[in-house]
């Protein structure tokens, strides 16, 4: 088993994982929203992120439900899901807007 400062020093790198995506993916956000376009975005990219994302995110969860000890994977791959989900719904949204 490995040591209990070992463990906490994981879990916190874990849930640094959401607020680190976070920041990687709000400079995309704030383009869609300001040119109001999603033209030039890969929506089978982006697509592909989802199908992963939630994949990770069974993982995360049989995980927990296994052991109990994998909340920040669990948190981490939910907040990944959404803000996937958050970047196709922006494209859906101003392709269909665009006529696209």
């Amino acid at each position: 088993m490995p040591e209990p400062w070992l463990l906490k020093t994981a879990n916190l790198l874990q849930i640094c994982v959401p607020l680190l995506s976070l920041s990687a993916y709000l400079p995309q956000w704030k383009k869609i929203l300001r040119t109001r376009s999603a033209h030039d975005i890969s929506l089978r990219a982006w697509l592909i992120w989802t199908v992963s994302s939630l994949f990770a995110l069974c993982y995360a969860a049989v995980q927990w439900l296994i052991n109990q000890q994998t909340w920040p994977l669990l948190i981490s791959s939910s907040a990944t899901v959404l803000c996937v989900l958050t970047t196709v719904a922006l494209v859906l949204f101003y392709r269909r807007r665009a006529g696209e």
